[in-house]
């Protein structure tokens, strides 16, 4: 999937803004009636090898923290990688959060 965003992400909640915003070669469908798309770009530094997820709603706070840890490998290559995970709706949530880890 492909984005046009910088080091940042949104939260997409309609088919219609999907459609919109997202580009991909196999467009899925979603059911935006059950779950919200957090997507987002990243510039990183080297190559990567994997993306992992982590989604936690603090109860306390009402705060919805996605994070996102890119394991990087030596190469000087230094891809954009989209990253997205569906959660849920989130409507009830007072913030939606990402914090983004690049280790090697």
């Amino acid at each position: 999937m492909e984005i046009n965003l910088e080091d940042t992400f949104t939260v997409i909640s309609s088919q219609e803004v999907f459609d919109a915003l997202v580009s991909e070669t196999c467009t899925p469908t979603i059911d935006f009636v059950t779950f919200d798309l957090i997507i987002g770009e990243r510039g990183l530094r080297n190559g990567n090898i994997s993306i992992s997820y982590e989604l936690v709603e603090n109860c306390e706070t009402n705060v919805l923290t996605l994070t996102v840890t890119f394991l990087q490998n030596e190469t000087l290559e230094a891809p954009n990688l989209t990253y997205h995970v569906l959660t849920a709706k989130i409507a009830d949530v007072d913030r939606v959060e990402v914090e983004i880890i690049e280790t090697n």
